[in-house]
């Protein structure tokens, strides 16, 4: 039976975002009777994560949260992998991180024949309607930027390899650009870099041919 890990935290206005969008995930990962464990704000936590990691060896691992190059975090920022400690914990899996930079330093760290880490070599944007930050769910400019990486995600779970999911992903991302391009609204085209940007330093490190 394959098992995923989503890990969840919600301390501000990113984490937040993250959390709400990725719910659908967990949904559609017990949908696929997959065994699920969905470990969300304050139970995002390295006393919480780390142990089931070690003892349920999940073959897929979503982490959203804030991050570096050498770092991943969850709840309140506390670290959960950091390159060179712990990164072995995610030999022979499939991971996703939407954490910043983390696919920089961890991804190239862990990339093998076994083992699959698709995230961000740089800063992921994130697009935000200041309006809606109390209705995420209204907010119709992140989900431009966060749809791609929920179809990312669902595609891995139908059983897509690394590489084609990351291709899905990036097709919805440039239809996403395009919308911007022809929106109505003054403000639509700022947001064309940033989304761009995800493009661009979405990247597979390890065997992009691994699949669930």
């Amino acid at each position: 039976m394959v098992k995923t890990l989503f890990v969840r935290p919600s301390h501000d206005d990113v984490t937040s975002y993250l959390h709400y969008y990725s719910k659908e995930l967990v949904d559609f990962s017990d949908s696929c009777s997959l065994t699920t464990f969905n470990k969300e704000k304050e139970s995002a936590t390295t006393r919480v994560i780390l142990p089931i990691i070690d003892k349920n060896n999940p073959s897929f691992i979503m982490f959203n949260g804030h991050g570096s190059p050498d770092l991943i975090c969850g709840h309140n920022n506390e670290i959960l992998i950091q390159k060179k400690l712990n990164h072995n914990l995610l030999k022979n899996k499939l991971t996703y991180s939407l954490s910043c930079s983390s696919a920089l330093g961890i991804g190239s760290a862990v990339a093998d024949e076994q083992t699959v880490f698709i995230g961000y070599t740089d800063e992921f944007a994130l697009g935000m309607d200041v309006y809606c930050q109390a209705s995420i769910f209204r907010d119709k400019r992140a989900k431009l930027f966060l749809e791609p990486s929920n179809l990312l995600v669902k595609s891995l779970l139908k059983g897509n390899s690394a590489k084609e999911a990351v291709s899905k992903a990036k097709e919805l991302m440039k239809k996403n650009i395009s919308l911007l391009r022809t929106d109505p609204f003054p403000d639509a085209k700022d947001y064309i870099p940033y989304l761009f940007n995800n493009y661009a330093i979405l990247e597979v490190f390890g065997n992009s041919d691994k699949t669930l």
